[in-house]
């Protein structure tokens, strides 16, 4: 008698993958015969930007959707082609793609060739893409004149929280916002910004820049403590993933010398006489020698600009915060009490604004061995 049939072996689905980086392009999975793997390497090859082809496909006649193969690859590596570095995977009827276009143009074009594109049969996109820009920017300037916003902001969001800062800055309505908007930044992206910009507007003069991770900010200021403040803040305060770094100058020249800046000196040297006024995890002013001293001083040099409106910024270490308390009300309450301490000598209190910052800008680095003392602290600020 005859022998039995061998069993169906059953189909394999499609698996397929093309990756590029700056050494080239690596293809992977299967092809169902040599001429389409041949084919579909030719195309890779007019994929390339630079660097070499690296073919790992294997031949497997029992491909499910065999047909279909050239329309799907070819598909596929026309997508890639407009990215600079990335992927795209076939995995049965499902196309993924992710990467970074080499500009913004890159990633337009990429953006109509995935809506403007009939799928080939039987294929269908997986989730968002997952597309940015190489080198994904945003920068700004500023000076005593004003400033020049440019590059590329994530949402609408985004660029109204930097409005909303530049607005309660001495330089509203002086900025220039040339900022486009791009859905294709790094996550985080739009946080890293805001705080970039926010340090640079407590700057003399100064840029800033974020490119993808990045954070850079360079300047000059007539104010120490500030200078502490904004090369904390880039060592340590950013979203995770982004690293900074901030090259701040102590100007030589320019510090005008007139009553506001006079005041802001001898008080920003008080702070940092004395930098505790409080106990742990308490607003509440203890009248010891030392503090009384440094009511009286604090006094004294305010009541010599009786015409400069002062903030009372008030500021905790991150002790308070592990433990469960809200550092930014209590903050605000040390400056509060500050404030009263301040009007009870004299100061009027229509002078004396108040505003807590919690641990957001830590004087040295929240792990420091300094932190617990130097960042439980009440400073001022003198409005130019």
């Amino acid at each position: 008698p005859a022998p039995p049939p061998a069993p169906a072996v059953p189909a394999r689905p499609l698996q397929w993958r093309a990756e590029k980086s700056a050494t080239g392009i690596t293809l992977s999975g299967f092809a169902p015969d040599a001429a389409a793997k041949a084919a579909a390497a030719e195309l890779a090859r007019g994929a390339l930007n630079g660097g070499t082809l690296s073919d790992k496909t294997s031949v497997e006649p029992n491909l499910r959707n065999a047909a279909d193969y050239g329309a799907v690859t070819r598909f596929a590596l026309g997508l890639l082609s407009k990215i600079e570095r990335g992927s795209v995977n076939l995995a049965g009827g499902n196309l993924s793609v992710a990467g970074a276009a080499s500009d913004h143009a890159g990633w337009t074009a990429l953006q109509e060739a995935l809506k403007g594109q009939a799928l080939p049969a039987g294929l269908a996109l997986t989730g968002v893409p997952a597309l940015t820009i190489n080198r994904y920017g945003f920068s700004a300037t500023v000076d005593k004149t004003g400033g020049t916003l440019t590059g590329h902001l994530p949402d609408a969001g985004s660029k109204q929280a930097i409005a909303a800062l530049i607005e309660a800055s001495p330089l509203h309505g002086k900025i220039q916002d040339e900022t486009t908007i791009v859905p294709a930044a790094p996550a985080g992206f739009g946080v890293a910004a805001r705080s970039a910009v926010q340090d640079l507007l407590r700057l003399d003069l100064g840029s800033v820049s974020v490119v993808d991770h990045e954070v850079s900010v360079q300047g000059l200021t007539c104010r120490d403590l500030i200078r502490a403040e904004i090369e904390t803040n880039a060592a340590g305060g950013l979203p995770e993933g982004f690293t900074g770094k901030a090259e701040v100058g102590l100007r030589q020249t320019g510090c005008v010398i007139d009553p506001p800046s006079t005041c802001q000196n001898d008080l920003d040297a008080l702070t940092q006489r004395y930098y505790v006024m409080f106990g742990q995890g308490t607003a509440v002013v203890t009248l010891d020698p030392i503090t009384e001293r440094a009511m009286t001083e604090a006094a004294a040099i305010l009541k010599q600009c009786p015409a400069s409106r002062v903030t009372v910024e008030g500021h905790a270490n991150l002790d308070g915060e592990r433990a469960g308390f809200n550092n930014l009300d209590l903050s605000r309450r040390r400056a509060l009490r500050v404030r009263e301490e301040l009007v009870r000598r004299g100061l009027e209190p229509d002078q004396l604004e108040v505003k807590g910052y919690g641990v957001e800008r830590p004087l040295v680095a929240h792990g420091d061995t300094e932190a617990k003392v130097k960042n439980r602290r009440v400073q001022f600020t003198v409005a130019k």
